[in-house]
């Protein structure tokens, strides 16, 4: 036998060895892990609803498995994609409370954050899911404040802020064009004292000091409209609020 005869067969017992063990290597994998990268595949191919669906019978199965808690985490995103907020809501919430200490529990209370958020009202509905989406935002910053999802937090609580300093305005002006001044005030008060990074602070200045001089109190519409004239001297309401100094 030549040398390249040999070299040949080599190659062939070596193809052969090595494909013999890939195919010992998948018999011998876990049900468990299968199953986890069967999901991983579903989801790259976007089978959200199935995902979530074989996650559940995963959890189920495989509770101590190894990769037990990366299929929850998997299966709230799943949830997620397919827009089913309130499970991903609910999973999210359940990842939390068993899991409170592991590295990646920033990103399940940003997904709760963020399934509230997608449940949002505009601001002329009722503003339930804005606030639980607010409250939820700042407990990630506060216990998490540098992590990954940390800017995307602060960026969304500013565009809530801005949604429930609307909300306030509308049911505000909606009072005062009814001359419920007193009613009409309180929601001003709220936008000042709660929503100051918000656009809708300029606007509620003005008509505080307008519900002011409304009832008559107007020692407390010059003040106010002095606040708006100072903080705000280019802004279009600080000439309007003339009137009230």
């Amino acid at each position: 036998m030549n040398l390249n005869q040999s070299k040949f067969i080599l190659l062939i017992i070596s193809i052969a060895l090595f494909a013999g063990c890939a195919k010992h290597d998948e018999q011998h994998k876990s049900g468990a892990q299968q199953e986890y990268e069967a999901a991983k595949e579903l989801m790259n191919n976007g089978s959200y609803a199935k995902v979530a669906e074989n996650l559940e019978k995963f959890s189920a199965n495989y509770p101590y498995s190894k990769y037990a808690i990366q299929a929850e985490l998997l299966r709230i995103f799943a949830a997620y994609k397919d827009e089913e907020f309130v499970l991903s809501e609910t999973l999210s919430k359940k990842f939390i409370e068993r899991h409170p200490t592991h590295a990646n529990v920033d990103y399940a209370q940003y997904m709760l954050a963020m399934s509230y958020y997608r449940q949002r009202s505009p601001a002329e509905k009722d503003a339930t899911m804005n606030q639980l989406a607010i409250d939820a935002f700042k407990k990630l910053l506060k216990d998490h404040p540098d992590s990954a999802y940390a800017k995307d937090g602060r960026s969304r609580l500013q565009s809530l802020y801005n949604t429930l300093a609307k909300h306030e305005m509308t049911v505000g002006k909606f009072y005062y064009n009814r001359d419920r001044f007193v009613a009409a005030a309180n929601r001003f008060q709220q936008v000042v004292r709660l929503y100051q990074t918000t656009p809708a602070i300029e606007e509620s200045l003005y008509y505080l000091a307008a519900s002011y001089a409304k009832m008559d109190m107007d020692k407390d519409a010059r003040q106010t409209a002095i606040l708006l004239r100072h903080n705000y001297p280019n802004s279009s309401w600080s000439s309007k609020v003339k009137r009230y100094l």
